[in-house]
């Protein structure tokens, strides 16, 4: 961990609490527009990338909703309990990214399992359609998918939570052929396969 990972962390975690009590405060509710980026840097005189990276990360939680040329506007959320214990547990300070990895690995091994055998070529073909061009969201794209496709919601929430966090403390590298060969396994529904490519980086 390097020396300023814990400041950052800190930083991350602060812009979430104070994100989530100015919402409690101002009684904003499901369907309501936030404050701009700029208004909320302002109101809660935090940096505007650190406001921008906490709203990107309740939007991957299903928290908020960007719609475009219209600002970000508060979204109900069925499991916000639920994900609420689960993100002050993930975002304890304490937590290793080795632990992270491993957990955010678990989760994805466990919706590629529940894939195998259930995903039609056409399913197979729109996964394999994220990676051209491959890029910095290829990745996330894809498992999206994977999730969405086994209506597996609670595991989604889990898997963003858990990379939007290790995304904020490190850079996550990628590449396209790990990738290719997950989708040959999918297609062959190889679970041997799956496992080794978890035994190497990605």
């Amino acid at each position: 961990m390097s020396p300023n990972e814990p400041e950052k962390t800190k930083v991350y975690e602060g812009v979430l609490h104070r994100l989530k009590e100015f919402i409690e405060e101002e009684d904003v509710r499901p369907g309501d527009k936030l404050p701009s980026e700029r208004e909320l840097s302002d109101q809660l005189s935090v940096g505007r990338s650190s406001i921008r990276e906490a709203l990107r990360a309740l939007e991957l939680l299903g928290l908020i909703e960007t719609k475009r040329g219209e600002g970000t506007f508060l979204k109900e959320y069925k499991d916000y309990h639920m994900i609420n214990l689960l993100s002050t547990f993930i975002l304890n300070r304490n937590r290793t990214r080795e632990e992270l990895h491993i957990a955010k690995n678990m989760v994805e091994k466990e919706i590629i399992f529940l894939s195998i055998g259930r995903l039609s070529v056409p399913e197979i073909e729109q996964l394999e359609a994220h990676l051209v061009p491959f890029n910095g969201e290829s990745h996330n794209d894809l498992f999206k998918e994977l999730f969405m496709a086994q209506n597996q919601e609670l595991l989604l929430s889990i898997w963003q939570l858990l990379t939007t966090y290790l995304e904020s403390v490190e850079k996550i590298h990628y590449t396209k052929e790990w990738h290719e060969e997950l989708c040959d396994a999918l297609r062959r529904a190889n679970k041997e396969d799956i496992f080794g490519l978890y035994e190497n980086s990605i």
